[in-house]
């Protein structure tokens, strides 16, 4: 009994609106350290290893791409709880600065930890090889179209009831049946008798146990990141780009797929997701996440391996 309270009190302190859950992070992750180039992959391996010394942890780069979700649980992850998101006018077309609305936000933060890396900037609070494992996560984050569009302070779809999502999570937590919820995990959702379920789902864990469940799943993050890039490799993706353009494209795409494309047209509230949206938001979401795998190989490449003039 005690074990079920601690569970839920855990769980219960960490926020649904978390991007990509944990599979879809550690996704972008292999996708991108299987393009990094001999000399980036021996650097962020040393700055894991660093970054595992002094936080006393036993992450690898794949799973080091959830420790920004991990660090919710705990007090110190508070701080950084508005660097996930960014709140943009809710209008088709946008032109986004780091400072937008009050920082921090996600673009703010994706800027501030590659000023860090390449040398221009320090902070007393992050080190570089904090830095990267922030910067892996955050870009991960802002492909995830509803970390950047919200609607008459929807915070994303949070407030947008589903009532034909299942989920072995919402039965302990059925106010997590919404849009948001939806979205994070919809490169793995498929419609079956009605229901917006799971393709494939991973083991559940307690925010407790993160680092050791996101250790078991690396089997099915390989094999997962295959059949992803089977289907669309980054090199067929449009890649390049600065964060700014990155949080656009997400923001479009939120803004045209995840709220006017709903059942019931963007107001409906609570909406019956149908086979058609969720199809939609499948497909678009398993080519941002193979996007931003490409991407954050192509920045780190760049800092850590850069060409010769």
């Amino acid at each position: 009994m005690k074990l079920i309270l601690a569970l839920l009190a855990a769980l219960a302190a960490v926020s649904p609106l978390r991007a990509w859950d944990p599979v879809g992070h550690m996704l972008t992750a292999r996708i991108a350290y299987d393009r990094l180039t001999p000399e980036a992959k021996t650097a962020v391996d040393q700055a894991i290893a660093e970054f595992n010394r002094k936080n006393q942890t036993a992450y690898t780069f794949v799973t080091a791409a959830c420790w920004m979700d991990d660090l919710r649980s705990k007090p110190e992850g508070k701080a950084y709880a508005p660097w996930h998101y960014i709140n943009l006018p809710f209008v088709p077309d946008v032109e986004p600065e780091p400072g937008e609305g009050k920082p921090p936000n996600v673009l703010w933060g994706m800027e501030r930890c590659l000023a860090i890396l390449r040398g221009e900037t320090t902070d007393e609070n992050i080190d570089r090889n904090q830095a990267l494992v922030m910067l892996v996560h955050l870009i991960g984050d802002c492909h995830q179209p509803l970390h950047t569009t919200s609607r008459q302070g929807d915070a994303g779809g949070n407030k947008v009831d589903i009532t034909n999502l299942r989920d072995p999570l919402l039965e302990i937590f059925p106010h997590y049946a919404n849009l948001h919820f939806f979205w994070d995990s919809s490169y793995r959702r498929v419609m079956k008798d009605g229901f917006a379920v799971e393709e494939y789902a991973p083991k559940f864990y307690p925010y407790s146990q993160a680092l050791e469940g996101h250790t078991a799943a690396q089997p099915l993050v390989g094999e997962q990141a295959a059949k992803l890039l089977q289907a669309r490799a980054p090199e067929s993706l449009v890649l390049g780009g600065t964060p700014a353009e990155w949080v656009r494209e997400s923001h479009k795409l939120g803004y045209d797929l995840g709220y006017q494309k709903l059942p019931g047209g963007e107001a409906a509230d609570p909406t019956a997701l149908t086979n058609d949206y969720v199809n939609a938001a499948r497909a678009c979401a398993q080519e941002r996440i193979v996007q931003a795998g490409g991407r954050i190989a192509e920045t780190l490449n760049a800092i850590y391996a850069p060409r010769s003039p």
